[in-house]
């Protein structure tokens, strides 16, 4: 009976010596943090588009006419794209023709009249006065017949809308026999020039695109790779957390507009300190990992970068040599958890 307490009294010793130690606490696997130097490459849906879209608008009130365009439709510079018609328009348009009628016919009656002071002036019948009022008249009638022609053009092109510049329809906004007013949308034109390639990116891809950086654009129409560099990264006004990114085409390469497809690029940054991807520990929105050395693991707040063939570069929180876990780093990060848990009431 003796011998039997005795070896269940080892056997005690054994078990609280082994609760006491962490078989894996034995076996921590490390690597250290080296000089090295990464690439990633990563795709994000791309679309064409100009810098700014050409919105034509109704100059002034009236009933939209020979508008028969449809998004898609090319146009040219120049073109013709819808008129404004309706009872206001034909009241304006016969009131400035009327003027200019009258005025034509005043520097008719003002020229006749200046010619005939100028005769009786050599026939000693009129003063050098008259003659200079007569020609003042006539200048007064050509300013004015300027005027009202100048006023019947104006009119004219308000009333006939045109296309600034070639391109391709993407909205049309009105119908014919519509009413429109003032200002009111009528149709958008993307420009066949100053065409960009836009990528939304969310999250870190963004924050690792920079000017001059270069990759290629997938049309979805067809296989054909574009090459394209990163011209401005810009913040979006309307979706919070996104960013617009904005290629331009290498040379010799043309944009469609509309188009829509996939852009790839491919980032690198110069050799820098990176570690086994395996180490890293996401907890709590922040980035971790357990450093090593003869006292013991210590948890450490790093940022990592890019990522790639299964390391990640670390731009802050290690300098090259520090070894780290990267076995189980997250079991053991994790290892006091039940000691921090507090259980709800």
């Amino acid at each position: 009976m003796t011998s039997v307490r005795l070896l269940v009294f080892i056997a005690a010793i054994g078990i609280c010596s082994v609760a006491g130690h962490p078989a894996f606490a034995e076996d921590v696997v490390t690597m250290p943090a080296v000089q090295k130097r990464l690439a990633s490459t990563f795709s994000a849906p791309a679309r064409v588009q100009a810098a700014s879209n050409a919105v034509l608008g109704a100059p002034t009130a009236g009933v939209v006419s020979s508008l028969r365009l449809i998004p898609g439709e090319e146009v040219r510079a120049g073109q013709v794209i819808a008129r404004l018609t309706g009872p206001t328009i034909s009241t304006d348009t016969a009131r400035l023709a009327a003027d200019l009628t009258s005025a034509q016919i005043r520097v008719t009656a003002a020229t006749q009249a200046a010619a005939i002071e100028q005769q009786k002036l050599e026939e000693q019948l009129s003063t050098r006065d008259a003659v200079i009022r007569a020609h003042a008249e006539l200048d007064t009638a050509r300013q004015q017949l300027a005027a009202a022609q100048a006023a019947s053009r104006g009119y004219a092109n308000l009333t006939t809308i045109s296309a600034p510049a070639a391109g391709m329809v993407t909205a049309v906004s009105a119908a014919d026999g519509q009413y429109v007013s003032a200002g009111q949308a009528l149709i958008t034109i993307a420009p066949t020039t100053g065409l960009y390639v836009v990528a939304d990116l969310f999250g870190s891809n963004a924050s690792l695109i920079a000017p001059g950086m270069k990759g290629v654009f997938l049309p979805e129409s067809n296989n054909a790779l574009i090459q394209v560099v990163v011209q401005r990264v810009s913040r979006s006004l309307t979706t919070p957390g996104q960013m617009e990114v904005w290629l331009k085409a290498g040379p010799g390469y043309t944009l469609d507009p509309g188009a829509v497809g996939t852009v790839s690029l491919t980032t690198s940054d110069d050799k820098q300190v990176a570690i086994p991807s395996g180490a890293l520990i996401l907890d709590a929105g922040q980035w971790w990992v357990l450093v090593r050395d003869r006292s013991g693991s210590r948890r450490r707040q790093v940022v990592p970068g890019l990522s790639d063939g299964g390391w990640t570069s670390v731009r802050q929180g290690l300098v090259a040599g520090e070894r780290v876990v990267t076995q189980d780093a997250y079991l053991l990060f994790h290892q006091d958890f039940a000691t921090r848990y507090q259980q709800a009431d």
